[in-house]
Formats: structure tokens, C-alpha cells, sequence
């Protein structure tokens, strides 16, 4: 009997022990399993971040591909490495901008409106987010001024010069916008600014000097204007003076009792004689 229970005693010592032995393991096993999860989610998190930088990376180099075939005039290719960076990165707003053109290039007018306005949407949200980003609003120009949003894309360029004073491209493009608005003091104001910044841009010296042609147009079409309006009264008051002449006459009265002949008129015809 005293052996049985000595060996009860010990099997379940045994039991014991066992039971603590797969506790630890168990929990060992969960510990590791966590850590090895958070492990896992921070490299999927780290691998992401690199693969997004490297999206933009990737499609900022195939905008720069485009503008230099777009410079070249191969218009085609320049498209492709256009689309191949909206594709990389849907939100990056010159890529659009510049696919728009390279399809203007190409006389895509629909895919080119499409493209300008998906630009126009981005660099809104942009300038939004940073109201001191000059470059946004310069760009922010350009797609109105494609779109023919002639207004809106002088007030954009005009912000770009305040932001950035010494842009020169920004004060041409202003002198542009303020022309095709006939706005023909503000457009010689800005090519004057975009010389002096730049004395051998060509462009502003014709934008300038095709301003200030306007300008001198304007002034004499008030001139005109100003003279026909002058004539015009001069006449009016011509017009009056004589109407008023004319009822200061006296009128002669005519009596219809009186006859204008000298001799009088018969009742009837004399008999014819015998």
C-alpha cells in the first residue's frame, strides 16, 4: 500500500512537470509568433514606403524622358513616357500636364482636354494645401491658360510673380494672358518686368512691343469715339436751332371768302349769244 501511493505521489509530480514544461512553450511559442507577425507588418510597412518612393522616383525620371523628346518633336514617344508615369503615379499633377500637351502636340484635342483637366484639379488641391507654392500656381496657370481660362489664368500667373519675384517665365506668361484679355497696360507692364529679368528673351520684346501698339490702339479708339460722340451732339444741337427757326415764321393766313383771281368767278357760264 505505502508503495503504491509512493508511486501515485511520483507520476503525478511527473504530470506536474509536464503540464508546466508545454505552459512555457506554449507560451514562448505565442510570443514568438507575435513578434514574428510585428516583424512582418513593419517590413510590409518599410518595403511599401520604399516602393512609393521609388513610384515617384521612377515617374518624376519619365516626365523628364518626355520633356526632352516633347523638346525634340517627337511628340509620340514623349506621350508614351507621359502615360508610362501616370500610370507610376496618378496624383502627380505635371505628368498629366504635360501628357495634355504632348496630345495637343499630336492633334489629340479630347485626350489633351481630359489630361488638362485632371492637372488643373491637382494643382488646385495643391496650391490649396500650400498657398506659398509658387511653382503650383504657375502651373496652375498654365493649365487654364491650355484650357482658355484667360481670366483665371492671369490671376494664377500674376500670384506666381508675387510668390516668386524673379520669375521671369512667370511675368511672360503673364504679359500673355493680360494681352488675349486685351488688358493691354498690364500685358506692357509684365513684359517690361519679365526684361529686365531676362533682357535677351526675344518673346517679351515682342510681347512688349505688341502691347504697347495695343495700347496706343485703345487710345485712339476713345479719341475717336470721343469725336464721333462730340459731332454727333454738335448735330443735335444744329438740328434744334433750326427746328426752332422755322416755328418762329409768321404764317400767312389764307381767307376762304376771298378769291385769288381778279376777275371773279361766275356762278355759271354765260348764255352763248343770239
Amino acid at each position: 500500500m505505502t508503495t503504491l501511493f509512493g508511486i501515485l505521489k511520483t507520476n503525478t509530480k511527473h504530470l506536474v512537470c509536464i503540464a508546466l514544461v508545454c505552459f512555457v512553450s506554449f507560451t514562448c511559442g505565442c510570443r514568438r509568433s507575435s513578434n514574428n507577425n510585428r516583424n512582418a507588418n513593419g517590413s510590409a510597412s518599410t518595403t511599401g514606403q520604399v516602393n512609393g518612393e521609388q513610384a515617384r522616383r521612377e515617374a518624376q525620371s519619365l516626365v523628364e524622358k518626355g520633356k526632352e523628346l516633347y523638346k525634340n518633336d517627337q511628340d509620340e514617344q514623349a506621350a508614351q513616357a507621359f502615360e508610362q508615369a501616370v500610370r507610376l503615379q496618378p496624383e502627380m499633377a505635371e505628368a498629366h500636364l504635360r501628357l495634355g500637351m504632348a496630345y495637343a502636340a499630336l492633334e489629340k484635342k479630347d485626350e489633351a482636354e481630359e489630361s488638362y483637366k485632371k492637372a488643373l484639379q491637382l494643382y488646385k488641391q495643391q496650391v490649396e494645401a500650400d498657398p506659398k507654392d509658387a511653382a503650383a500656381y504657375f502651373y496652375l496657370g498654365e493649365a487654364h491658360s491650355f484650357l482658355h481660362h484667360d481670366e483665371d489664368a492671369a490671376r494664377a500667373y500674376r500670384q506666381a510673380t508675387r510668390l516668386k519675384p524673379d520669375d521671369e517665365e512667370a511675368f511672360y506668361q503673364l504679359g500673355k494672358a493680360e494681352a488675349k484679355l486685351a488688358n493691354y497696360d498690364g500685358a506692357a507692364a509684365a513684359f517690361q518686368k519679365a526684361l529686365e529679368l531676362d533682357p535677351d528673351d526675344s518673346r517679351a520684346s515682342d510681347g512688349l512691343e505688341d502691347a504697347r501698339a495695343g495700347v496706343q490702339r485703345i487710345r485712339e479708339g476713345k479719341k475717336h469715339a470721343e469725336e464721333m460722340l462730340k459731332q454727333q451732339q454738335e448735330n443735335e444741337n444744329a438740328n434744334g436751332n433750326i427746328n426752332g427757326n422755322s416755328n418762329l415764321r409768321p404764317r400767312r393766313t389764307v381767307n376762304a371768302n376771298s378769291n385769288s383771281s381778279k376777275h371773279p368767278i361766275p356762278k355759271r357760264s354765260p348764255a352763248k349769244p343770239f
